[in-house]
């Protein structure tokens, strides 16, 4: 008889022992899924608040390319980067190479790189490398941008000490090659943004915002 007892003693402990690991397990599935589940929700709302930006100025990214120096880079830079996420850019722009905009700057952007990586971890499918690379032509953009406002921070305080003609300092700061850089990543980033702005690809996106 006792032993009977001391069998299903045992019996019932490996039950409730097996029981404790499923749960555990399907904490843990649950868990994993939650964290995926919000890890792509802010991937998503970031690159939708980029995209939107570009949507509401894209007269910017349709430019057509002009053969003469671009005096109002900062403001589309500050058009192209003005929701919360990005809120602050703009002083990085105001003022190219100080501090502690330039290493705030430099931060923003190592962001939206590390997340057009995350996107291609996180999600699946042939939408993702849309996303991935918008957030980088994106990045690109800005990157470009500020280096040619360096260039035209340089002309403006040389004509202030030495005034001149615009394709003088232009010639002097090689800024022709700057702007040409310039209109080549902004219709790269037009490129991008035309794709990855299409309904279709947005619901590609959205069917996989799912704890399922």
């Amino acid at each position: 008889m006792l032993r009977d007892w001391n069998f299903w003693c045992t019996v019932m402990t490996s039950v409730a022992a097996v029981i404790a690991i499923c749960v555990s397990v399907h904490q843990i599935r649950l868990s994993n899924k939650q964290q995926l589940f919000d890890r792509r929700l802010k991937a998503y709302m970031m690159a939708n608040s980029i995209i939107s930006l570009c949507k509401e100025n894209y007269v910017f990214l349709s430019e057509k390319r002009k053969a003469e120096p671009q005096f109002a880079n900062d403001v589309v830079f500050i058009w192209l980067t003005n929701n919360t996420y990005m809120e602050g850019q703009a002083e990085a722009i105001e003022h190219p190479l100080e501090q502690p905009f330039h290493k705030d700057f430099l931060q923003k952007r190592e962001e939206l790189r590390n997340m057009a990586m995350e996107f291609e971890l996180i999600f699946k499918g042939n939408v993702t490398s849309l996303y991935s690379n918008f957030l980088r032509d994106y990045e690109s953009v800005l990157a470009v941008m500020y280096q040619y406002q360096i260039i035209i921070k340089k002309m403006e305080e040389e004509n202030g000490k030495h005034p001149n003609t615009s394709e003088v300092l232009s010639k002097m700061f090689s800024e022709e090659e700057y702007r040409d850089r310039l209109y080549d990543a902004l219709g790269k980033l037009k490129a991008s943004y035309d794709a990855v702005s299409q309904e279709k690809n947005d619901k590609q996106l959205r069917k996989q915002l799912t704890l399922i």
